[in-house]
């Protein structure tokens, strides 16, 4: 049975891809690996691997096609249309706001006269690709879309079908706790809750776990730069000795981190070993015991 593993975050900045893609790779080592690149407004992940993308397909919806000459400018669609995508006035024929049409095809069916046919429009993209063992799905909204659930969604989708060929899924979902997070977390075994200390971090971390509790999903916190000056290390550690939930591991701030990932390499395949590296190869460990009890 796949195991399915999210690294999740509150907040933006707080090293979330960075864990997951080092957590992907020291586990393809041992198993058959794919990574998930979730975050569909600002995908990065291949960035951080160097990865070779072979394969894009295209994230469409429904898309109204209004013919004037069959309308009777009725103002049936535009009235059951509950995104106000059609605007309408009487006598002429609706006007389509494409950036608001949500793909329901309410219209299509209230329309009377066949004056509306189907046609599509492209919401973002579906990428797939490889770095080295680690099989890679990157979900990508269209640069000027706003419907990211639809594009996450149908990632989902896509990975759900294919879960039989892989030992363990490892999932970084966008930031935050909004639709397309709650999707990505949606089924899956442990999620690994990235935080930073800082009074953001932490703000962020208790609405983020509040969520985690209410899906019923297991939850490790990974604390991240651990020790930068005049952090709330102690307020984090409060948090999760609190709720009952386990610390999995503090990663320390680290130069050498941040140069591996100009490099386009995951910290643990550096030969330059560094406390955050040990950090990292200590959390996969963790993660293999509850991959193979």
């Amino acid at each position: 049975m796949t195991f399915k593993l999210a690294v999740t975050g509150g907040k933006g900045g707080t090293g979330k891809t960075v864990v997951a893609v080092n957590l992907a790779a020291a586990l393809s080592s041992e198993f058959k690996v794919l990574l998930v690149d979730a975050d569909v407004d600002g995908p990065s992940t291949t960035a951080l691997l160097r990865a070779r993308m072979r394969h894009t397909e295209e994230v469409r919806i429904f898309k109204p096609v209004i013919d004037p000459s069959t309308c009777k400018a009725c103002g049936r669609c535009a009235e059951v249309c509950r995104e106000h995508a059609l605007a309408y006035a009487k006598g002429v024929t609706p006007i389509l706001f494409e950036e608001l049409c949500s793909g329901c095809k309410a219209c299509l069916l209230a329309c009377e006269y066949g004056a509306i046919r189907e046609g599509w429009r492209v919401l973002g993209y579906i990428h797939e690709g490889e770095a080295g063992s680690i099989q890679l799905r990157v979900g990508e909204l269209k640069p000027g879309e706003a419907r990211s659930p639809i594009v996450a969604r149908a990632l989902k989708v896509k990975v759900e079908r294919e879960l039989n060929g892989y030992d363990v899924v490892v999932i970084d979902t966008a930031p935050g706790i909004h639709n397309a997070v709650v999707q990505a977390l949606w089924g899956v075994d442990l999620a690994l809750a990235v935080t930073e200390p800082t009074p953001l971090g932490l703000h962020d971390l208790r609405i983020l776990l509040d969520l985690l509790d209410e899906l019923k999903i297991k939850a490790w916190v990974v604390l991240n730069k651990s020790d930068i000056p005049g952090g709330l290390r102690e307020e984090v550690v409060e948090e999760c000795r609190r709720r009952g939930l386990e610390l999995a591991v503090e990663i320390p701030y680290d130069q050498e981190l941040f140069e591996a990932y100009v490099r386009g390499e995951p910290l643990i395949e550096s030969r330059i070993e560094t406390p955050a590296q040990r950090a990292l190869l200590d959390l996969a460990l963790k993660v293999e015991r509850e991959v193979k009890p």
